[in-house]
């Protein structure tokens, strides 16, 4: 993804829907993204691998609870600390790469997450192994201060709306490595100079609840860690419901909940031993390997999902760009030797084999330029996400879609939105100077809503007004007319265009 140069070091808009009082009722569920109850029962239930997850993590934690089980195996576990490393790094990387193309806030996010992750585990986990470093070091405090931390980022990326883009090329991705690498040196500080009030600062290991409960700053730091891993668990869950069978829903969002339920599931465990020495392999390093296994799991799946999209999109431009050719070529040329063809039908009658031939040709070129000029997507989603491909590689900007499967668009109608969607980003690149476009398509109360917005200068008020515009903005209308749905274009409060089309 190219720089995209935003002015200022670093700067985030907001492009998601905002509830106002000139809002009806169902446009502002609509816009605060409320679509369901959000009951943690409900939102585990499906898929059912993930109820049965969080059933068999409870079981662990409660067998830690009533007969605690370590084993002292330096070499397994120096082992285990070198595989959970080289997993989270992994993920972290993929995470990287996938919101240098998706330039999504959230997904700046969860790589912070994973990156800070990796250093808590590196600092409070894989170094005191690999040295056979004791318990009191301040390293091992590190893993109390710097697990909250991770469990607060974990519950922001679940909060985080996904139409919000970040600017900025890949300076964001350098501060985001910058403060994680900042946030542990502080954990770290705090370690030390809270040692004495920590449990696992003893030399000796300790066992249950009750030893847990002799330290009430230890206790707070992993009930807590504990609460906010939960919490971004059911978030993400209940997400999974909204946004079954989206590229960006379905497997991950469901891995993401599952590795947060079984984070949740050590920092539990760990108040059944609160202590262990160094080279111990306990039910919390297993639940931790997996939880590891599920993050990387999950940002396989986007990489995969993002190379998938990437293919059909550059598929599509590519469709595109031969049916320019011929339409600017071989059609035109055609279309020149079939004009004589009414002086050859005058001159040697209608069935003249170089009339019909020319008729012929004209018509199956005409027929192929259309045929390659079609968008062929399975859904609203794949078709805004092939259009926001083309113009992110023509225009150089970032682009966001967050299209819901229950807003899906008949074929016919998805034809004229996806026009809509095209001719709006391309206004917003050429007209409005934007570096940022967020497409989001909604099912109201009242049918199905999108919005485009974007960061650029705004339209102008004649332009809104009607009393200037170009062919593009009214094309948009007599489209959004014909499908019986009412079109509005207004300037944005926080700069930019915002486009709303209404379809019952």
């Amino acid at each position: 993804m190219p720089d995209v140069g935003m002015h200022g070091y670093v700067r985030a808009v907001r492009l998601g829907w905002r509830p106002n009082n000139d809002h009806s009722g169902a446009e502002a569920a609509m816009m605060t993204g409320d679509f369901g109850p959000r009951s943690w029962a409900g939102a585990l239930l499906r898929p059912s691998w993930l109820l049965a997850l969080v059933v068999g993590v409870a079981a662990i934690v409660a067998v830690g609870f009533v007969h605690p089980v370590a084993y002292y195996l330096p070499t397994l576990r120096a082992t285990a600390e070198s595989v959970m490393m080289l997993l989270v790094l992994t993920a972290a990387w993929l995470a990287r790469g996938y919101f240098v193309h998706s330039r999504r806030l959230r997904d700046l996010l969860l790589m912070s997450a994973i990156v800070t992750l990796a250093l808590v585990e590196l600092v409070s986990n894989t170094l005191p192994t690999a040295l056979n470093m004791h318990v009191v070091s301040s390293f091992a405090a590190v893993g109390e201060f710097g697990q909250l931390v991770v469990a607060a980022l974990f519950t922001a990326v679940a909060l985080t709306p996904s139409s919000i883009l970040i600017g900025g090329g890949r300076r964001p991705v350098a501060i985001s490595v910058t403060c994680s690498v900042a946030c542990v040196g502080l954990v770290e500080i705090a370690g030390l100079l809270l040692s004495a009030h920590l449990l696992i600062a003893s030399n000796h290991p300790a066992t249950g609840l009750g030893s847990a409960l002799h330290d009430p700053l230890n206790f707070t730091l992993l009930l807590s860690a504990a609460g906010l891993f939960a919490y971004a668990g059911t978030e993400f869950a209940r997400q999974e419901k909204l946004n079954s069978g989206s590229a960006n829903g379905g497997s991950t969002l469901t891995l993401l909940a599952g590795a947060a339920t079984l984070l949740a599931g050590s920092r539990l465990y760990s108040l059944a031993l609160p202590v262990v020495t160094p080279g111990t392999i306990t039910g919390r390093d297993g639940l931790r390997l997996i939880a590891f296994a599920f993050v990387l799991a999950a940002t396989l799946r986007q990489d995969r999902a993002l190379r998938s999209t990437a293919i059909r999109a550059a598929a599509t431009a590519e469709r595109r760009r031969v049916a320019e050719d011929l339409h600017d070529g071989l059609a035109q040329d055609l279309a020149f030797i079939a004009s004589f063809g009414g002086r050859i039908a005058g001159e040697l009658g209608d069935e003249h084999p170089v009339a019909i031939a020319a008729r012929r040709a004209l018509a199956v070129s005409r027929g192929a330029i259309s045929e390659l000029s079609e968008l062929n997507a399975a859904s609203s989603r794949e078709a805004f996400e092939s259009i926001a491909h083309e113009s992110r590689e023509r225009f150089k900007i970032a682009i966001a879609v967050d299209a819901q499967p229950d807003a899906e668009l008949a074929p016919g109608a998805r034809k004229h939105v996806a026009r809509i969607v095209r001719e709006a980003i391309a206004n917003a690149a050429r007209h409005g100077g934007a570096e940022t476009v967020a497409v989001t398509l909604r099912r109201t109360a009242s049918g199905v809503a999108l919005r485009i917005c974007d960061d650029g200068c705004g339209i102008p008020d004649a332009a809104v007004e009607g009393l200037t515009g170009g062919l593009g903005l009214r094309s948009m209308h007599d489209r959004a007319a014909a499908l019986g749905g009412d079109l509005t274009v207004r300037q944005r409060k926080a700069g930019g265009t915002e486009l709303r089309l209404l379809l019952p």
